[in-house]
């Protein structure tokens, strides 16, 4: 297994965490927030959490793409209509049954229908694409080379990404790298380490080249690596060098970090992450 170490954040003062606690949220420098000009925001699904509090942080363009929430979608009004009836009488339902779960799931499915629209705006500068980033374009997907290309000038370091795509981060990310002068930070999910071992570790050395690690956090609703405290899943926040000042110190926190990090199952123990090296990087 790769060395843990690779991961090991640097020492911010001025961490903050975005969207919801728990399943949704992620931890990134104030800074990144301030520079911001443009939010590409990579899985949505049915949760927007995240960049509604970026919004609310910083007032900035936010293009939000995911294929998959499409199913959740309907533009014409009627449709709008049957859809909150039909999930009305199916909460109802499993209420009748005391099947709590199934209600909520619903109830969570009728909350975003209702709330969807209000925030995604093209007439505000917030954006819904619904399509997935991959490496190439087609009807379902789309690529770092169209989105940039469609952006036209930007300044640098005005970028700032968040991913969150089930695994598919390690086709689409390598087309980034020729973009990355533009780019404050990122927060990315690694999925599934243990089997994309040699992919992660070369994703992880590129973006390294120029960002350092600001946050680490790993997923609870994932397993730990075999014989290993790695969990399979780990969220990772990126900065861009240019963005840090002075001297450079490994962090000495202990993670996950009270009052900033939360459990993304928020019934089951956060993963403890320990790190061995502490060390000034320059």
């Amino acid at each position: 297994m790769f060395d843990f170490n690779k991961c090991h954040p640097i020492e911010l003062d001025d961490l903050i965490h975005i969207g919801n606690k728990f399943d949704g949220g992620y931890v990134l420098s104030k800074k990144q927030i301030e520079k911001t000009e443009i939010l590409l925001s990579f899985g949505v699904n049915l949760d927007w959490s995240f960049e509604r509090s970026f919004y609310k942080e910083k007032k900035t363009k936010i293009y939000s793409y995911d294929y998959s929430t499409k199913a959740h979608l309907d533009k014409n009004i009627f449709g709008r209509i049957f859809r909150f009836l039909r999930s009305s009488m199916i909460i109802f339902y499993y209420l009748i049954l005391l099947k709590p779960s199934r209600a909520e799931n619903h109830l969570w499915r009728l909350f975003f229908r209702s709330t969807f629209y209000k925030f995604f705006n093209d007439k505000q500068g917030r954006y819904f694409i619904p399509k997935f980033i991959g490496n190439y374009d087609d009807d379902i997907y789309t690529c770092f080379d169209t989105i940039f290309k469609e952006l036209g000038e930007i300044n640098n370091l005005s970028v700032f990404i968040k991913m969150d795509i089930e695994g598919s981060e390690y086709d689409s990310l390598p087309q980034l790298f020729r973009y990355l002068d533009k780019v404050n930070g990122l927060v990315v999910e690694f999925h599934d380490l243990e089997k994309c071992e040699n992919q992660f570790i070369n994703l992880l050395d590129e973006l390294k080249k120029q960002f350092y690690i600001a946050h680490v956090h790993g997923c609870n609703y994932s397993h730990l690596i075999k014989f290993t405290n790695i969990p399979n899943v780990l969220e990772i926040t990126f900065i861009n060098k240019k963005m840090v000042e002075g001297n450079i110190i490994q962090s000495k926190k202990n993670y996950p970090i009270k009052g900033l990090d939360f459990p993304n199952k928020p019934f089951k123990k956060d993963y403890v992450l320990n790190f061995a090296v502490r060390e000034t990087l320059n």
